[in-house]
């Protein structure tokens, strides 16, 4: 578990390869260094590793910028084998959905650093690298022969976003027509760095890698009817940001064992109670858990009781947030609930930094607690 402030990098390891689990941060500084630093030294120890591939849950900075810096600033010797990626790219329709995560770096409550769109500059470093392999995530699949996604699901991310997207066409019929348009050029791109893609399209011979995306992206959101678009969603207050967490890879072993895992990346809590209640009957949570990291940081707004799995180890990754305003901020500090999870018999707690804890007053009050600040990593 890497400390990288307010954002998430595990890696796990095991004797035939490595599987690093998000990599980045919205922290410019971490436990006083520049970012960079802390990168380098990530990207240090994942040199030592032969066989590793990549997991991103979602889409958000906090969790990716550290995979943009490594692929824009280190040479090929840094590849992944394989990033898997949450299943939005597999079907024309899915174009809907990248229409509203594009969107959502554009609207003034994005609580993102700068105006840099995430889902673009993921697309725009895959492009730089030409042999880069893509795998899909989508409720069920096993991936690494050990591990099973339990989250995301095509279904209820194409219902939760017509919901969305229909209001905005109603609305804004033209410019959206031009956003997906453009979405689903993008989500070609990924679907040609997959292995069926790769197969369909030397088929169908097509070149989509030709397509200048980024000129064509300045001059979509040069156009007046999108900077309309834009001041009614702010205007509005319209919540896009979450539609990142609807679709965050959620996944567990595929295999009831002592050792199990469950990543949560930044679920939703309703999406989170479905997959506990096992809504379609097809994959179980299990009755108990070796180890579990929280969603989101461990925030109010994510807050899950995992406590009736009972789980020996748990990780929360967080870290001072300088959001835009006071309470941003509060929001996205770890939640008091989760003290009483710190006293379930035999369980252990990771965190970053106490600092942004709403439990920590005179020192760190979790039982048997373990913060990794100011190390930059921790064994489990």
């Amino acid at each position: 578990m890497y400390n990288v402030g307010f954002g998430d990098c595990y890696c796990l390891r095991d004797r035939k390869k490595s599987l690093l689990v998000d990599f980045g941060t919205n922290n410019s500084r971490i436990e006083g260094r520049p970012r960079r630093e802390i990168f380098d030294l990530i990207i240090s120890d994942l040199s030592t590793i032969e066989c590793k591939n990549l997991l991103l849950t979602h889409f958000h900075m906090d969790h990716l910028s550290g995979l943009l810096y490594m692929m824009k600033n280190k040479d090929s010797s840094f590849d992944f084998g394989k990033i898997y990626l949450p299943d939005v790219f597999s079907e024309e329709k899915m174009s809907r959905t990248l229409v509203l995560l594009l969107l959502a770096d554009l609207v003034k409550d994005s609580c993102l650093p700068s105006r840099q769109v995430s889902l673009f500059a993921l697309i725009d470093a895959l492009l730089e690298r030409q042999t880069q392999t893509v795998e899909l995530l989508g409720r069920g699949k096993i991936f690494e022969e050990k591990y099973q996604a339990l989250w995301p699901d095509a279904y209820v991310t194409q219902r939760e976003t017509n919901e969305v997207y229909d209001l905005l066409k109603e609305k804004f019929p033209e410019i959206m027509d031009v956003l997906l348009d453009f979405a689903e050029k993008l989500r070609q791109i990924i679907w040609s760095m997959t292995d069926k893609g790769k197969v369909l399209l030397e088929n169908n011979q097509k070149n989509i890698r030709a397509y200048v995306y980024e000129r064509e992206f300045r001059r979509i959101k040069a156009l007046p009817e999108f900077k309309e678009l834009l001041t009614w969603l702010n205007r509005n207050q319209v919540n896009l940001r979450q539609f990142k967490h609807k679709i965050s890879i959620v996944f567990q072993n595929a295999r009831d064992g002592e050792l199990n895992l469950l990543f949560t990346g930044d679920v939703q809590p309703e999406h989170m109670q479905m997959i506990a209640d096992n809504y379609d009957g097809k994959w179980p949570l299990y009755e108990h858990y070796w180890c579990i990291k929280v969603p989101h940081h461990g925030t109010q707004d994510h807050y899950f009781n995992f406590s009736g799995y009972e789980p020996e180890n748990m990780m929360i990754s967080n870290g001072i947030h300088f959001a835009n305003s006071k309470t941003q901020s509060r929001e996205l500090r770890t939640s008091p609930l989760y003290g009483g999870l710190f006293y379930i018999p035999d369980t252990h707690m990771y965190c970053s930094n106490c600092d942004c804890c709403d439990c920590y007053e005179n020192g760190c009050s979790c039982k048997e607690a373990d913060v990794i600040s100011p190390s930059y990593y921790k064994d489990i």
